[in-house]
């Protein structure tokens, strides 16, 4: 074990030792730098990569700040604005749509007639406007505790079988049009959740949401409260602290839904009746 202890720490023999210590460098040649030298180099190289690599990065990122990030906040705004500008428009030739249309079919009783069908038909899908008395639904989330550390408790959030519930009783108490957020209700108006925002046809609406809904606003109010669904929400408001409100309003004033997408048409034949079987 000695023998082979000591080859291990003198890998060169003693003889061989001093004689390449005694032997001078060739002419020419440079001797190898001490290793402080080569630390003290090595260091310098470092520290000068990394000056450079700090003001790369620092370049870089002031031109993101100043340059990208502010070209896609301008754009975001300017289509913003044109988005704004664009529903103004449509709402504004909504709004026309019923003057010139009366004007066009007014003219004599078959026109007159096909007026009173159209009328009878937006009522029926949401689209036209519509004012008259009802009522005012709040739902809102639970408030937040004073305790942080305290879990806020998913029984306290408004979900939207709770927004379902509530529409389908206002319309069993004889609710005539509804909405809710302003976003208009017609019978295709899908309401569900993705995760936990609420999706009014694929809109994402934020908490308080607020349901109008015109028609008799006494009928409508005793008939959501004094039934199974204002109950249930009346027990929620008192167990979890879910927020629920309703008040009478005298008028309400909702918006028209966009026109529906054409799925299906059959057509009539000459001499049939105007209505299909």
């Amino acid at each position: 074990m000695s023998l082979l202890v000591d080859m291990m720490t003198n890998t060169l023999d003693e003889a061989y030792a001093e004689r390449a210590a005694s032997t001078p460098a060739p002419s020419g040649t440079s001797q190898p730098p001490a290793p402080r030298a080569r630390r003290a180099v090595t260091a310098l190289a470092l520290v000068a990569v990394g000056v450079v690599s700090t003001a790369a990065v620092s370049q870089v990122r002031g031109q993101d700040d100043s340059g990208l990030r502010g070209r896609l906040a301008a754009e975001a705004l300017n289509r913003t604005a044109q988005s704004e500008a664009l529903d103004g428009r449509a709402e504004a030739l909504r709004a026309e749509l019923p003057r010139l249309r009366e004007a066009a079919l007014g003219a004599d009783a078959v026109g007159r007639s096909l007026a009173e069908r159209l009328t009878s038909l937006e009522l029926a899908s949401a689209t036209t406007p519509v004012v008259g008395p009802g009522v005012v639904v709040t739902l809102d989330d639970a408030a937040p505790t004073e305790d942080l550390q305290a879990p806020f408790s998913e029984d306290g959030r408004v979900r939207d079988t709770d927004l379902q519930d509530t529409v389908n009783a206002l319309w069993a108490a004889g609710a005539e049009a509804m909405s809710i957020n302003g976003q208009r209700l017609t019978a295709l108006t899908a309401k569900r959740s993705a995760g936990a925002a609420v999706l009014v046809d694929l809109l994402p609406l934020s908490p308080p949401y607020v349901v109008r809904a015109v028609g008799p606003s006494a009928g409508l109010e005793l008939g959501l409260l004094d039934g199974e669904v204002g109950s249930r929400l009346m027990t929620y408001a008192e167990l979890y602290g879910l927020r629920l409100d309703v008040r009478r309003e005298r008028e309400l004033r909702l918006a028209g839904a966009a026109d529906p997408d054409l799925r299906r048409a059959t057509p009539v034949e000459a001499g049939a009746p105007d209505d299909p079987p």
